[in-house]
């Protein structure tokens, strides 16, 4: 198909405002497109074959959306914004109406290529549910997500309220920044600005610590790029600032260049998608941050870059409740220790495998019988011995330890399995409800939620293959 024809409609705008900043737009030193993607809407494509590791654009840094670019435009905020804060602001100021472009005389034609709207995030479903209080298909989809997910965006509905709570603090004492607006009929443009910057910025030094949340950015044409988990993907320039860890490069500067390497270590022919890399993040992470997920191998888990896991966090809390005072006692000694939570299990690399973490507090868990109902006297003593495992003194506790731990783990796997075959069921007798429900919203939704019980019940059935074998861990 002719580009010409794929192209996206707003590109030209943009790359003649990016030319008008001072970027270099020629075929010469920018060798790419925004095009249709055929699975993702629009990527970014290589007009002509691209040798490997050479700048594919250099954005100048006035035409990067972020806390410095933004901070001359707007009264000082007491106490200061985050750059989060900063950029979903401007965002939600300068949201254009559906199919038509921002008026935003700094980055308007920028904001008008960002997505009209995130219905399909799943964040966005929570917050319908939460505030409607209606029989919505989004309420029914939140309904039927695993609790691993659904925890995940409670975890980012609450930085949610916290950033929009702090604009809404801030434009109260800045009034004629919303006119005659109610603040409180913001919060769902707020929230597509909000997902806007958590879903494209990225990583660019900013400020003098490295460490500083505040190094992030928007960035115009990087954000066309689709997720890639497996090479050839690009990478950024690591700017001057951040080689050096020299900070900030002074006052009313706007930082450095944004540039963006083709991928290595071969040419990209003509024609060809280019991709970016998130970072390595499971589907969960993925789901409830971004909105999609990504294939998994069902047979063995083989291809590069997939990342099998899941969390055991509420069957494992259960088990330590269930035990009454010694359960209490036993959660004490894994959080003084560093052990509580994050007991996750792999399905990669092969063979499936429990975190070290999971071990250690199932080797806690049955280092007291389960008849016991008190602390025995001896307790100390009984700790030493499980201490000893974690710090490399002795590979187990006892032979028999191993064999009640490694039990416990096969009978949490087959729950994991009959509560992710019930999950399947239940995603898949969601229905539109009402006319005028999307029907690709619910489709794709459901495709994505029903992969994920699929996941859990898959990655614990290779555990249990993995407990059968007696895979040493």
């Amino acid at each position: 198909m002719d580009p010409d024809n794929t192209q996206h409609p707003r590109w030209n705008a943009l790359i003649d405002w990016l030319a008008a900043h001072g970027m270099d737009v020629s075929p010469e030193k920018f060798p790419v497109q925004a095009r249709s993607s055929p699975d993702a809407g629009y990527g970014l494509f290589a007009l002509r074959p691209i040798e490997p590791s050479i700048p594919l654009f250099s954005i100048p840094p006035k035409a990067l959306l972020n806390s410095l670019t933004l901070a001359p435009h707007y009264p000082p905020a007491q106490p200061k914004l985050t750059c989060t804060q900063f950029v979903s602001l401007h965002l939600l100021l300068h949201r254009p109406k559906k199919g038509h472009t921002s008026s935003d005389p700094l980055f308007g034609p920028y904001i008008s290529v960002l997505p009209e709207d995130f219905d399909s995030h799943p964040l966005t479903w929570l917050w319908k549910k939460e505030r409607r209080k209606n029989d919505l298909l989004e309420t029914r989809l939140v309904e039927v997500l695993p609790s691993r997910v659904l925890a995940k965006l409670d975890k980012m509905g609450n930085l949610f309220e916290i950033d929009w709570n702090t604009t809404k603090f801030y434009l109260r004492r800045n009034p004629t920044l919303t006119g005659s607006q109610f603040l409180d009929d913001l919060e769902d443009s707020y929230l597509w600005a909000w997902l806007n910057v958590n879903t494209r910025c990225v990583y660019h030094r900013l400020m003098k610590s490295r460490s500083d949340p505040d190094n992030m950015t928007l960035c115009p044409i990087l954000d066309f790029a689709n997720h890639a988990e497996n090479p050839p993907y690009c990478i950024p320039l690591p700017t001057k600032s951040e080689i050096w860890n020299t900070g900030p490069l002074g006052k009313g500067k706007f930082g450095e260049k944004f540039v963006l390497l083709s991928p290595s270590p071969s040419t990209t022919s003509a024609g060809s998608e280019i991709y970016l890399r998130y970072g390595p993040h499971s589907n969960a992470t993925l789901f409830s941050e971004y909105g999609f997920v990504l294939p998994h191998d069902t047979t063995g888990f083989g291809e590069d870059g997939y990342i099998g896991e899941f969390e055991l966090l509420e069957p494992v809390e259960a088990l330590f409740k269930e035990r009454g005072v010694v359960g209490v006692w036993m959660k004490e000694i894994l959080v003084a220790e560093g052990y509580w939570g994050d007991w996750t299990l792999y399905s990669t690399p092969a063979p499936a495998h429990p975190s070290y973490r999971l071990i250690t507090a199932l080797r806690l868990y049955h280092l007291i019988p389960l008849s016991t109902n008190a602390i025995p006297l001896n307790s100390e003593q009984l700790l030493d011995q499980w201490r000893n495992t974690t710090l490399g003194k002795q590979d187990k506790i006892s032979e028999e330890n191993e064999t009640f731990w490694r039990g416990t783990l096969l009978a949490l796997c087959w729950n994991v399995i009959q509560n992710g075959k019930a999950g399947i069921e239940r995603v898949q007798k969601v229905d539109g409800g009402h006319p005028s429900s999307t029907t690709f919203l619910l489709a794709s939704a459901k495709a994505s939620i029903e992969s994920l019980w699929r996941e859990e019940v898959t990655i614990a059935s290779a555990m249990i293959r993995s407990l059968e074998n007696n895979e040493e861990f």
